[in-house]
């Protein structure tokens, strides 16, 4: 994945200079290619609307990632929603939307894909979406406690998500996806 680095939060980064993108996560793009899947980025990015960033530094941003991970920029789905800055919308995770527009662009087959996700919300629009093959990643527990992130491992637990692997590294895809 892609967290700030060494900050307390495990958020998104707000400019160039903050993004760290963790190394593996390439290989783990090649890999899943390497399969013949469609390697897609469905993200919430509600701190552009509430903490007024430019979108110029969100598309600095997703270029630089776009182009690290060698993927094309249409293959990244985003939400800015955020209540109260916005109506309510169906994009935002836990919502299905943006992976059903995943779906409607690339043709893809929901109940072949595979979800990877480090939040509860990530699974569970997976789930709503019917995806069955999701995998947790889990976090880092201490910037998870700092952060007072309700996005661990106890969570998923509370809601009953039942992904299908729970995993802590990254490269352990590669196990999962033979």
């Amino acid at each position: 994945g892609i967290y700030r680095h060494n900050e307390k939060l495990d958020g998104a980064p707000f400019n160039i200079s903050e993004l760290r993108i963790n190394p593996n996560s390439k290989k783990i793009v090649d890999y899943v290619r390497s399969k013949g899947y469609i390697p897609i980025i469905i993200t919430n990015q509600p701190d552009f609307l509430k903490r007024n960033i430019l979108l110029k530094n969100y598309e600095e941003i997703t270029t630089k990632i776009c182009s690290k991970l060698g993927i094309e920029r249409s293959q990244v789905f985003e939400c800015f929603h955020r209540h109260p800055f916005s109506l309510e919308c169906k994009c935002r995770k836990p919502e299905p939307g943006l992976i059903l527009m995943a779906k409607g662009l690339y043709d893809l087959s929901l109940e072949q894909s595979w979800l990877i996700g480090d939040s509860w919300r990530d699974i569970a629009a997976g789930i709503k979406a019917g995806i069955k093959n999701t995998i947790f990643l889990k976090r880092n527990p201490i910037l998870d406690k700092q952060a007072g992130n309700l996005d661990s491992i106890e969570r998923i637990s509370e809601l009953n998500l039942n992904p299908k692997y729970i995993i802590e590294e990254i490269l352990e895809v590669q196990k999962i996806l033979k």
